[in-house]
């Protein structure tokens, strides 16, 4: 008996990416009754060691491949079964022998290219991703409603407004855009709803933002756990980052971007996700979908 299976080819990227290869396959997995072999997690990194990142990028540690094909099983079948690249995978050549289908990222574009794949499925992909997180990350759940800070600075290029706005990610935005998003998102809710800040920078580089009434950083977590008590927020504030946007995706969470820099909509309702720029009040609409987030 033949059997078809699908596989992540997650590459070396960072959590936010690797996962757009991981989340297509499990989609498609479901779709097409077949079983999904593990993703190898263990990828060595040099990088995040030599730049002194507070986030190695040590997912095998996270994770585990609980309801997915482990080893041997994957190895076996990555070696001998027919392997077919997702995008040129066609259903009359899953038949006569066992079938890989393999999804990867790509370098540039992936969002852009892929997500529409995943689009209306968070809550379910939601689910199984807490699924495969070990256990003693999963966050607690919150006590009280909060907003979400996500400042990427580390790896990210400096600040150039043209190219932001144009579209252009792994750009860092200035701090002060963050106070004010945040500021601006407290007076249409008519409240100091407290804020959270999840971080790769140094507190110094943060002060601005740590110095607002009712802010504090997150406390230390690996990313994972991060991303998840992201996706209990009531709104995130987001950096140009595919990090905050499966955080938004997961729990369909209203998110405020700088313009240029949403990547993809990932909430299923559009109007849930607005940019901000020049203190020009934050639309009625999204500020009555935070609300909602809140607990009645």
């Amino acid at each position: 008996m033949t059997h078809l299976y699908g596989y992540p080819d997650i590459g070396r990227f960072g959590l936010g990416h690797s996962m757009l290869a991981w989340a297509r396959c499990e989609i498609w997995c479901r779709n097409n009754n077949a079983r999904m072999l593990g993703p190898r997690w263990l990828r060595p990194r040099i990088g995040p060691y030599l730049r002194r990142e507070r986030d190695r990028r040590e997912y095998f540690k996270l994770f585990t491949n609980d309801g997915y094909v482990g080893e041997p099983w994957r190895t076996v079948l990555l070696a001998t079964a027919r392997k077919i690249p997702a995008d040129a995978a066609e259903p009359a050549e899953y038949t006569g022998r066992n079938t890989v289908v393999v999804f990867k990222n790509t370098g540039t574009s992936n969002f852009e290219s892929h997500f529409h794949e995943v689009r209306g499925h968070g809550r379910v992909l939601y689910e199984a991703f807490r699924r495969i997180t070990r256990k003693k990350y999963l966050p607690h759940a919150p006590v009280a409603p909060f907003v979400a800070v996500h400042v990427r600075l580390g790896d990210f290029t400096r600040f150039d407004q043209s190219r932001v706005k144009a579209g252009m990610h792994n750009n860092r935005l200035p701090i002060e855009w963050y106070c004010d998003s945040l500021t601006a998102l407290r007076e249409g809710l008519g409240t100091n709803i407290p804020a959270r800040v999840f971080s790769d920078g140094s507190d110094s580089e943060l002060l601005p933002l740590l110095g607002l009434p009712d802010v504090r950083r997150a406390d230390d977590a690996e990313s994972v756990t991060h991303m998840l008590e992201m996706a209990q927020a009531s709104a995130i504030i987001g950096a140009g980052s595919n990090f905050n946007l499966w955080a938004a995706f997961f729990s369909q969470v209203p998110r405020i971007t700088y313009p240029g820099q949403a990547i993809v909509t990932v909430n299923d309702d559009p109007s849930c996700e607005t940019s901000f720029l020049d203190n020009i009040p934050l639309p009625d609409l999204f500020i009555d979908h935070v609300r909602r987030q809140f607990p009645q």
